[in-house]
């Protein structure tokens, strides 16, 4: 069996209520990556409010962003 724990498919994503939108905050990183740059930030408060979520890159795919205007 592989090991999945250098598959970089994880992003840290931030909830803006201005516009309910989310946004990523990291590059894609791995799942360990992702929790320590939570912890570094001190975002855990946020992370059990629901306002910062790690999700793969599929499930990032699927939620709402803001749209980019030229």
């Amino acid at each position: 069996m592989k090991s999945t724990s250098w598959k970089k498919d994880y992003l840290v994503v931030m909830h803006s209520d201005y516009d309910n939108t989310w946004s990523d905050r990291t590059i894609p990183c791995t799942f360990l990556q992702a929790i320590r740059f939570v912890r570094a930030k001190n975002w855990n408060h946020a992370m059990d409010k629901g306002t910062v979520r790690i999700v793969t890159l599929a499930e990032f795919a699927t939620l709402p962003k803001a749209e980019v205007k030229a």
